[in-house]
């Protein structure tokens, strides 16, 4: 009985050792990783993705993993694809600069191929998002509420086809008026006497628009309500 037990242990363990030995000489399967990057404007500070927005400059590059190195692709066709249409290819060519299409919101589907790789062709599709420019109107007070005269904003646009705001028009709106504090487009101070009384509300609007020709089509807006409260 005990051989038999001891023969059952051994046939186990010599299939988790045939197991074990076959999964880490198992070859590995080469991959793909896309990436890619825009030169929309931000402000200073800004730590996330830089997003995409209609008719943006992209540059996307490709990499091929394969045995847990980065293989040499000088001597390999690249072939890149956005949505399908070809953009462009050649012998080692991984990066690729293009232009996003003409309306933002949506995505593009970004492939690029390598076909006469040694362990066969290889592909890689990607979505990348092609927003519309935004803007924040900062600070963002709890509750909406301030204490204090001036209340002191500031425009902060995201996602534009510009390198600086001042390629930006910044239109500011008070309770439907236009105000005078305005002296920096981007930073709007409103002042207000004694006469101000707790509760009130100032409803401010900001529009900007892009002053570009080329990219006049680009404008954001956002509204905020702001509350007395000394």
């Amino acid at each position: 009985m005990k051989k038999k037990l001891y023969t059952l242990l051994f046939l186990l363990l010599l299939g988790f050792a045939a197991d074990s030995f076959a999964q880490t000489t198992a070859p590995s399967v080469p991959k793909l990783f896309l990436t890619w990057s825009s030169n929309t404007y931000v402000p200073p500070g800004f730590t996330g993705k830089f997003m995409p927005t209609a008719n943006s400059e992209i540059t996307a590059s490709v990499e091929l993993i394969d045995g847990g190195k980065v293989a040499n692709l000088s001597k390999q066709n690249v072939y890149w694809y956005a949505n399908n249409n070809f953009l462009s290819g050649g012998i080692g060519m991984q990066s690729v600069t293009f232009r996003a299409p003409d309306a933002a919101g949506g995505t593009i589907d970004l492939r690029a191929e390598v076909p006469n790789y040694s362990k066969g062709s290889q592909l890689k599709t990607i979505s990348v998002p092609i927003v519309r420019p935004g803007v924040v109107i900062e600070p963002i007070f709890p509750s909406g509420r301030f204490s204090s005269s001036p209340l002191q904003l500031a425009g902060q646009p995201y996602f534009f086809n510009t390198t600086s705001p001042a390629r930006l028009n910044f239109i500011w709106s008070v309770n439907g008026q236009t105000p005078s504090g305005a002296e920096n487009p981007q930073n709007l101070n409103i002042k207000f006497g004694p006469t101000m009384t707790p509760g009130s509300t100032l409803s401010v609007s900001l529009s900007v628009q892009n002053m570009d020709s080329k990219f006049q089509f680009e404008t954001a807006s956002k509204s905020a309500n702001f509350t007395y409260s000394p």
